[in-house]
């Protein structure tokens, strides 16, 4: 509180980003924070990460915009601020009432029965971030030995899946089904790899083809890998673990601070925040649910709050209601 106002007097003002708006931070430098600390993680657990297989997860994920950002820039009347807010607003609406959303590229990495988030990246329209994804397997091939990175089907392109080979990254990528890879060659339920596909006019990869059974349905699967299997199915298997990021996505989704914002920068804190309390969840071997153990961290601030304020009561002039609800709580 400034200006020998109380906090309860100070937070009542009519502020949309009260509890935001004096983050003094860069979006450059809370995905450098994150990172550090992800860097930090994996030196620190070398040692344990060596005994188990580990498998990256690299994934977009979205969070809903409700604006008119989008509207004006079509009826051209943004301001210069405006101008550079919505390069972070894309025009997918991944829920029913938004008008576009915030897109984020992030790493996990799945080892044992545990997940954990590496690295977020708020991602600008039309940002081609494929050197960004390799450069960062590439940084990661340094501190941990992964069997490989799972993609779904938006990161198929095959400039991509040669820059992976090149660099020697193993991974399983799934495919878009064509109509050559069904009039060509046909799906079984033995799996099959056909040498060299042609991806585009961009590049080649080794295409697996095979059926299985999803929940009762009869799916057809493709896959483009680098990664050499003695039963073709195995890819099936790994990929599997790709939806370890899924249920990341769907836990933080329910813990994230909703902020009423176009600052991407606000926004990217509030889904890195939301990813760090999951990282920590699954340090503490998962005790509880996840929403308890946020609880249970709260209490544990307040608590040092309550101990920490009650030595400087006057000096901050907490008002007789604040102070009765702190100490109530």
């Amino acid at each position: 509180s400034y200006g020998g106002h109380s906090i309860n007097s100070k937070a009542l003002q009519p502020n949309a980003d009260t509890v935001f708006y004096r983050i003094d931070t860069t979006i450059r430098k809370l995905e450098q924070q994150f990172w550090k600390q992800s860097l930090q993680f994996l030196r620190e657990k070398k040692k344990k990460l060596k005994k188990s297989k580990c498998y990256l997860i690299v994934d977009e994920t979205y969070d809903s915009y409700t604006g008119k950002l989008l509207k004006k820039e079509k009826k051209g009347t943004l301001t210069e601020d405006e101008k550079e807010i919505v390069k972070y607003i894309h025009k997918y609406k991944p829920e029913k009432g938004d008008t576009g959303s915030f897109k984020y590229l992030v790493f996990a990495i799945v080892y044992g029965n545990k997940r954990r988030v590496l690295r977020v990246k708020a991602v600008k329209r039309k940002e081609n971030y494929k050197p960004f994804i390799i450069q960062t397997l590439l940084e990661l091939k340094k501190e941990v030995k992964y069997e490989c990175v799972l993609f779904d089907r938006g990161f198929y392109d095959g400039s991509f899946v040669e820059e992976l080979k090149r660099n020697g990254i193993p991974f399983i990528l799934r495919a878009r089904i064509s109509k050559t890879m069904k009039n060509l060659y046909g799906f079984f339920y033995k799996w099959t790899i056909y040498r060299d596909f042609k991806i585009g006019d961009t590049g080649k990869g080794n295409l697996i083809l095979g059926i299985d059974h999803t929940e009762g349905k009869r799916t057809k699967w493709a896959f483009i890998t680098n990664m050499e299997f003695d039963d073709w199915y195995t890819v099936r298997e790994l990929y599997r673990k790709r939806w370890n990021i899924e249920n990341v996505f769907k836990a933080t989704d329910g813990i994230q601070l909703q902020a009423q914002t176009n600052n991407p920068t606000t926004r990217l804190f509030c889904v890195c925040l939301s990813f760090l309390f999951y990282n920590a969840w699954q340090n503490k071997n998962k005790k509880g649910t996840l929403l308890n153990f946020i609880m249970l961290v709260l209490e544990q601030i307040l608590d040092v709050i309550v101990k920490t304020i009650s030595w400087h009561r006057d000096k901050l002039k907490l008002n007789f209601p604040f102070w009765d609800k702190i100490v109530g709580c």
